[in-house]
Parts: C-alpha cells; sequence; structure tokens
C-alpha cells in the first residue's frame, strides 16, 4: 500500500473541505473556528470548555476566543458547573440553535457533492466508518508508542 499517497491525500482533503467551510461561513458571517464549535455543540451541547478543546483538539486559549465571539454575538452562553466550580458548560441560545440547519448544511452539501460521483451507499457508510476508526486511533495515539526513542536520537 501508497501510505504516502494516503497521507498527502487526507491533507489535500482536509484543505479542500476546510476551505469549502470557510467560504461557507463568510456568508453565515462565522470563522471557522465558530463554525466548528456550533457543529459540535448541536451534539454535545453542555460539554466544559475543556472537554470541546480536546474534543476537536485545539488549546485552550483558541477555544476560549471563539467562545468568547459567540458569546458577545448571542449565540452561545457559558454556565457554570452545579458540582464543579471551576468548570463552564456551554449551552446554545436560541440564535445559536436557528444557525442549525444551515451550519450541518453547509456540511452535508459537501457529502454530497463528493458522494454523488461514483460511491454506492454501502461504500458511502465503510468510509465514514473507517475515519471514525482513524480518527479515534489517532486521539490516543502515543508518540513513544510510534517512534520509540526517536526524539532521543533526533536531538544528538
Amino acid at each position: 500500500m501508497n501510505y504516502y499517497n494516503a497521507a498527502i491525500d487526507f491533507g489535500i482533503i482536509r484543505r479542500c473541505v476546510q476551505s469549502l467551510i470557510v467560504e461557507a461561513c463568510m456568508e453565515l458571517g462565522l470563522t471557522y473556528a465558530e463554525y466548528t464549535l456550533l457543529y459540535v455543540l448541536y451534539d454535545r451541547e453542555g460539554c466544559s470548555q475543556e472537554d470541546m478543546a480536546s474534543y476537536i483538539r485545539v488549546d485552550k486559549a483558541a477555544i476560549t476566543r471563539a467562545i468568547q465571539s459567540m458569546e458577545h454575538r448571542g449565540f452561545l452562553y457559558r454556565k457554570q458547573d452545579s458540582t464543579d466550580r471551576r468548570l463552564k458548560r456551554l449551552y446554545l441560545t436560541s440564535e445559536g440553535k436557528d444557525l442549525e440547519g444551515k451550519v450541518k448544511g453547509t456540511l452535508e452539501r459537501i457529502s454530497n457533492y463528493v458522494f454523488s460521483d461514483g460511491f454506492s451507499d454501502l461504500e458511502q457508510e465503510i468510509f465514514v466508518e473507517c475515519l471514525h476508526k482513524i480518527a479515534a486511533r489517532l486521539s490516543n495515539a502515543d508518540f513513544s508508542a510510534i517512534f520509540g526513542n526517536m526524539r532521543r536520537l533526533m536531538n544528538r
């Protein structure tokens, strides 16, 4: 198997999808970070800021900036956790909920375009299932388990 080409393809797919979403976000008045935050909140409303940052794999400062912007614009609000006062939970306002169809519709339109040319329903299901497996595996990846003592060798 040619892993090099697969890695290049993953990069191309990510950049193309992100570019399409960024363009669609301009019409919605959202940044890519805000779009991602909303998209995840539709399925994970009530999660903490820390959980959100971990889930979408961004640092806390970046997620905080997007949250503050969206809170200021009236799309979400933060509420202190009832049992752990250090945690802030994220909730959508009615304005944020009103965007759900447009936000989810963006990715749905991209997916429909991608899969409209020669992918059977079974191929689509297998592809999405494989992506979920890859994402789950890489989310828990440990550098040393993959590369061993490579860092030590590179720092010599």
